[in-house]
């Protein structure tokens, strides 16, 4: 696509205003319901506590039954060995690093909706902060699991989300300051 195909994309895209793009817009409106919604969620889950044994052995029932399932469809060994590393991993993580995992999870969720505040604001340093918010779930990952429990899947996945992510705000750069 050429420069003048794009520069007429985004005008048509942007606002009244002429200042902020529709499509940032749009991506700063989602990533702020996902911040309030997770931030909403994390809250409850610290008034709530850790689970209980009795939670915790009927999600694992659950969890083993569906996996069940599944290898009876023909999945994988690999999906049942990663079922059964996400499993110990939610035990270490409720028994283990509960209150670590959830307030670091608030810092990430108050760092992201200040990036989400200063894009707003067309700065540009919000880029970079969001940056830094997206590769926060990832350096939390190493801080609270044992390198037992981490999956690379997992993290690979939240390496994929985040360059999306930061490819789509990134190529607004030229409407901040």
């Amino acid at each position: 696509m050429n420069n003048q195909q794009e520069n007429l994309i985004d005008s048509e895209l942007s606002n009244a205003d002429g200042k902020r793009p529709r499509s940032l817009n749009v991506l700063l409106i989602l990533s702020s319901i996902y911040i309030v919604m997770s931030f909403s969620a994390t809250l409850q889950s610290l008034s709530d506590g850790p689970r209980t044994e009795v939670q915790m052995e009927t999600d694992t029932a659950e969890f083993y039954s569906s996996i069940v399932e599944l290898k009876d469809q023909g999945i994988g060994e690999g999906l049942t060995d990663m079922a059964g590393v996400m499993i110990e991993s939610s035990f270490y993580i409720n028994n283990e690093a509960f209150y670590l995992t959830n307030n670091l999870r608030l810092l990430e969720l108050i760092i992201g909706a200040i990036s989400i505040v200063l894009m707003f604001q067309l700065k540009k340093t919000g880029f970079h902060v969001y940056l830094f918010y997206s590769l926060f779930p990832i350096i939390t990952t190493y801080i609270t699991l044992p390198q037992k429990f981490i999956l690379t899947a997992s993290i690979v996945l939240m390496l994929i989300f985040a360059a999306l992510f930061a490819f789509l705000y990134g190529s607004k750069l030229k409407y901040m300051k």
